[in-house]
Order: C-alpha cells, then structure tokens, then sequence
C-alpha cells in the first residue's frame, strides 16, 4: 500500500495536495521535526537525523496496512512538502476500520484551515473508497487546533487516557476519538439492534457534511 492516490483541493487561497513522496522528500521531515514547536505534542523527546527518517521511510513503503499522503502546497511549478497525513492499522477483518494521523511540519501555514480539509479528504477517501466503518484518532490535551480539525469531520470522543505525555513540565491527558462511516449500510452495520445516541447522529450529520465537501472539492 505505502501510498495513496493523488488527491487535491484549494484551502482559501492555497492549492493543496495530498500525494506520494520520495526519499529524498525526508530532508523537510528532519528539519520540521527538529523543533519542538512542532512535535511537544506527538510524544516525541528527542530530533530525528536524516538516517532515521530513511529508515523510517523505508519500513513505511513496504508497510501493506499503511497508506501515506504527504502534504503539498502547490503554486505555479513549485512544490513545497509541509507535513504528513496517513490511515495506518487497516484492518479489514470483521470490523473495518484504520487509525489516522497527521501532522503539518512548517508552522507557517498553521491556522489556514488545512488540517481541516485534509481530515476531511482523508475520512472521505477511507470511507468512500476502502469501505472502512471506523477510523480512530488521538489527540494530547493542549492541542487544541487538532482536536477542532478531527472534530470538523465528525470524529468524537470515546474515551479519556491519563497522563500518556510529559510536555512542558505537565503529565497531560489523551483524548481517543473516533470517526463512523456515515453511509446507510455501514451505519446500520456498526449499530446494529441498539440506537445510536444524539451525540452519535450529530457526529454522523458532521461527517456526512465532511464529505459532501469532499465530493464537491477534492480531486482524484
């Protein structure tokens, strides 16, 4: 699996584009991951080296339960890679589902509604496309942005886990979300006899909103 199809779509005024990238790509990854800005809330201690992230992207391309997206802003003829979105743990036995995760390495393009569209683009594609019933998510207490950007594609809060992260002097808290197909057949699979609750169907109107979007901007 390793990669996903080419996905793209506009945010405001930028031209984004979910696509593979190459060994050579793991340059921009060393130098974003570098600041703890960027990773106090991935449980990440210490700065990766250019060897690590070959590595890393090594196991990654030949991974069959992963696919990977690098994050593009596209303007004119130039391409700049600022982050990393991927549906990893698919499983397709009895449940469906897979785990998600994301994150924008150049800070510079932070608060433009881009984790926005990306999850959105993302839930559309494993929903639509691979046919999964669940995608699940986690997010550290204090990273509210990203907390608000799951929320956006219907993703809501199952369970709480404690003190999984030391950041800035704090033990902070996990938040475990999950995101449900909304399509007619999977919504009555995941339910089956028991009727879901208020909460459940405005998380399902919201995502089915997620990808009306998504089936009116991303392009395949």
């Amino acid at each position: 699996m390793a990669f996903g199809p080419r996905m793209r779509m506009t945010v405001g005024e930028l031209e984004i584009e979910l696509a593979p990238y190459a060994k050579e790509d793991m340059a921009g990854f060393v130098d974003g991951m570098s600041r703890l800005r960027i990773t106090q809330y991935l449980g990440r201690q210490t700065a990766p080296t250019i060897e690590e992230e070959y590595e890393w992207y090594d196991k990654m391309r030949t991974n069959k339960a992963r696919l990977n997206w690098g994050i593009w802003v596209i303007e004119g003829k130039t391409r700049t890679l600022i982050g990393d979105t991927t549906l990893e743990d698919i499983t397709q036995k009895h449940t469906h589902q897979a785990t998600s995760g994301s994150v924008i390495f150049r800070d510079e393009y932070w608060g433009k509604g881009i984790a926005s569209a990306i999850h959105k683009a993302r839930t559309w594609y494993a929903f639509r496309h691979l046919g999964l019933h669940r995608v699940m998510s986690a997010v550290i207490h204090g990273n509210v942005a990203s907390r608000k950007a799951l929320e956006k594609s219907g993703y809501q809060l199952v369970y709480v886990e404690h003190n999984t992260v030391f950041v800035d002097g704090t033990l902070h808290h996990q938040d475990n979300l999950e995101c449900l197909n909304p399509l007619d057949s999977f919504w009555r699979q995941w339910w089956h006899d028991r009727v879901p609750k208020k909460h459940d169907r405005d998380s399902r109107q919201c995502t089915r909103d997620a990808m009306a979007w998504a089936d009116e901007h991303v392009k395949l």
